[in-house]
């Protein structure tokens, strides 16, 4: 599917000004597809990465109220009006891979050289800054009166939200070898926080101490790139994760036992392929990204219900689920959006350069998707 698509997309030009707002075409179709989902409202330069041979970013949208949140490679985190792209306020900080969290008047922003930022909503202005040894890659999470986020040197952090000091911290053991690019960001339930490591362990921390409560081995039959990188899902009593070397796991939330595993496979797959990525849920079902393999979705026992393949799209991020729609972004060819019952297609945009961080969907209405360019889309996303 992904090969017929390629061949009908038209790039987007990005021949804009920087951090300003001009007219553009609207996203590319596949003639074929039977739905016309989308409608360009603004786009604005966040980096100036024209000149670049192959770039990548990897930032994501956060949008309250009126206003719009992105960060990106360029080292500017950006404040623009939702309704046309007019920057608010910008507010140099490094660059960033990570989608912001916000409680009260504060963005917490996770920076690729090991920062944590609090900055004012209102002004950009810092409120604290947390320096820490790896690239934060994955959001932050709230919880009372506690930020709590995970890095890629296997860190955990819990800081007191107004002031950014230090409650507790947790260091997983990283492996010698080589590991994947990532990590998995932390889910916070109950009174334990989720998440997983480079030497493929999985960790429940308990939210007031960081104590252990249950500490899992999800390498598979691998001994090597056995990464847990995928933030886990929980629902009910069931935490749902994903590893490189294992595919996809369930496992008992209280104790941290295994309840099942699927090694995902394609059509050319060998019997140890499978490596599963990012991992998202509607309470019903899993959609999970597996790189060249495709894009599945399984029931909560772990049958898979249907596959669209991406062989040769290019490495897949974090599926979003709404109501009606799983989009998912390959970073060579764009964003897909498709029927979450069955997987088929009804829009294809791509900004010419492909998309390797996850969409932002806001009520099934608006969708904002930064390019490998440093170019943000805000765009209409009609209802199904």
């Amino acid at each position: 599917m992904i090969a017929r698509l390629s061949r009908l997309v038209a790039a987007l030009a990005v021949a804009v000004t920087m951090a300003g707002c001009v007219a553009s075409p609207g996203p590319s179709r596949d003639p074929d597809l039977g739905r016309s989902l989308l409608r360009l409202r603004w786009r604005v330069v966040t980096s100036d990465r024209a000149r670049e041979s192959k770039p990548q970013e990897f930032a994501s949208t956060m949008r309250v109220g009126d206003h719009v949140y992105t960060g990106s490679a360029g080292g500017r985190f950006f404040s623009l009006s939702a309704l046309d792209g007019h920057v608010r306020w910008q507010q140099p900080i490094g660059s960033v891979s990570s989608r912001p969290a916000v409680a009260g008047t504060l963005l917490y922003v996770g920076t690729d050289d090991g920062e944590l930022v609090a900055l004012d909503m209102q002004s950009g202005k810092p409120a604290w800054k947390h320096e820490g040894r790896g690239p934060v890659l994955e959001s932050p999470v709230i919880v009372d009166d506690l930020v709590v986020f995970s890095n890629e040197a296997d860190q955990v952090y819990a800081l007191d939200a107004r002031k950014g000091t230090s409650r507790w911290s947790y260091k997983g053991e990283t492996p010698e070898e080589y590991t994947l690019r990532g990590h998995a960001g932390v889910t916070v339930v109950g009174d334990l926080v989720l998440t997983g490591f480079a030497n493929g362990t999985m960790v429940a921390l308990r939210v007031k101490t960081g104590s252990v409560a249950w500490l899992t081995t999800l390498k598979g039959d691998s001994d090597r790139f056995v990464d847990v990188d995928g933030t886990p899902v929980v629902i009910g009593e069931t935490v749902y994760v994903t590893s490189s070397s294992g595919g996809v796991w369930a496992l008992d939330l209280a104790t941290g036992l295994v309840r099942w595993r699927v090694q995902l496979e394609g059509p050319t797959s060998s019997a140890s392929s499978g490596a599963a990525g990012g991992l998202a849920t509607d309470g019903e079902r899993l959609y999970v990204a597996a790189a060249d393999l495709g894009i599945y979705a399984l029931d909560l026992d772990g049958n898979i219900l249907w596959r669209q393949g991406t062989r040769g799209g290019g490495e897949p991020a974090t599926p979003i689920v709404t109501d009606h729609l799983v989009i998912y972004t390959l970073a060579d060819a764009g964003v897909f959006i498709a029927d979450k019952r069955t997987g088929e297609l009804f829009e294809y945009f791509d900004p010419g350069d492909g998309v390797s961080g996850d969409p932002t969907v806001v009520d099934e209405q608006e969708m904002y998707v930064l390019s490998n360019r440093g170019v943000l889309y805000a765009l209409d996303l009609r209802a199904i």
